[in-house]
């Protein structure tokens, strides 16, 4: 599919880098096999730069407090699936560093870290690429994460609430509400270290223009600063939000961007009908860029790719049904699905989740947007 066609600049297209891919058997049919170039520095820049190259927007970075898991909150004893991940701001850094991509999407958790030092840490990669950090807030939803790092316990989503709206609202309701106090924080701290501030010759910095933040009222998160970075160019706040009152609103009131994941039960006109209906009564809403965030899994034809996937659930052992709708075909078929999407629903654009990164992240770079 030629870019042109998906006409640059209204519709951008991202590759959600994660392991072998988001299978839970990806590590079983992937070409990587051996366990630790999945955490070593040249994997990831060879992905990154071959999505700039391919033509693709942004790419996204997981985050995780605890080891992955085929079933959500469940901790396995599974051997044959990818179990671990390199600290996403560091991946970020390098690949700021080595690569053209555009934009790097990281993923960072607001339920067990303080604002402060998130601050600090998406000061630093905006210093060193200006421009092309987003932060996606994750909101800790697994009770065993808090377990994990020592923290304070909170709501348990069980598996059997995640694809239900009224159970997400009535556990993680507070947890959002913090989540919405959190990004305010982290904005407002960046405003204490304005890059203005720096001077050149011998005045090194204006130290009038840096200075802590005034503190009213703000008891949940009371960090006041000011920062230790100066901040070249404030990031984009990108918001995943499954079909739910409180991350609707979490994305609503602070995000730039949402990642909303469409399903047969919730295809992507009701998706954008909800959303704007509670970013209308959001007060500050400022008009949030709306992008799908959909899984994939390509082949030569589309009975390759229902073979592809059949092959996959296979080797996991059960049906693979993620927290979104799986596109299976061809490369063109996806492309016309998603120029659909763009002609009828007027989306920003979208965030491909590659089944097997080796199989469909290549084909994503290859096929689809060069």
């Amino acid at each position: 599919m030629e870019k042109d066609s998906m006409n640059p600049g209204s519709f951008r297209i991202g590759l959600a880098l994660e392991g072998t891919g988001w299978h839970p058997a990806s590590w079983l049919l992937s070409s990587v096999t051996d366990a630790e170039e999945v955490f070593k520095g040249g994997y990831w820049t060879d992905w990154g730069r071959a999505a700039a190259s391919g033509g693709v927007d942004f790419v996204t970075l997981e985050d995780g407090l605890s080891l992955q898991t085929d079933r959500f909150g469940t901790a396995d004893q599974a051997h044959d699936r990818v179990r671990g991940r390199l600290d996403p701001l560091v991946t970020a850094a390098v690949l700021l560093a080595t690569t053209d991509i555009s934009e790097v999407v990281v993923s960072r958790n607001v339920t067990h870290t303080d604002p402060f030092h998130i601050a600090v840490q998406l000061a630093s990669l905006a210093a060193i690429g200006p421009g092309r950090v987003v932060w996606r807030p994750q909101v800790s939803a697994d009770a065993r994460d808090a377990t994990v790092v020592g923290g304070p316990a909170t709501p348990q989503l069980l598996p059997e609430d995640v694809y239900v709206p009224t159970r997400i609202a009535r556990r993680l309701r507070d947890l959002f509400r913090d989540a919405e106090d959190y990004v305010r924080t982290v904005r407002e701290l960046w405003k204490t270290f304005p890059a203005e501030s720096l001077s050149s010759g011998d005045t090194f910095l204006h130290r009038d223009m840096v200075a802590p933040l005034r503190l009213t009222g703000r008891e949940r998160y009371p960090a006041a600063g000011p920062l230790t970075v100066p901040v070249p160019s404030t990031p984009k706040v990108a918001v995943l939000a499954h079909h739910a009152l409180e991350p609707y609103r979490l994305a609503a009131a602070v995000a730039d961007r949402v990642f909303v994941t469409p399903s047969q039960e919730h295809p992507i006109p009701a998706l954008l009908t909800a959303f704007r209906e509670i970013e209308r009564l959001t007060p500050d809403a400022a008009g949030t860029e709306v992008y799908a965030d959909v899984a994939v899994v390509l082949g030569d034809t589309a009975e390759h790719a229902e073979a592809r996937l059949a092959r996959l659930n296979e080797a996991a052992g059960f049906v693979w049904a993620p927290d979104t709708q799986v596109l299976v075909g061809t490369a063109d078929h996806l492309a016309r699905e998603l120029g659909r999407w763009r002609e009828q629903f007027g989306l920003s654009g979208v965030r491909l989740r590659p089944a097997v990164l080796s199989d469909d992240g290549a084909r994503i770079v290859q096929e689809l947007v060069r």
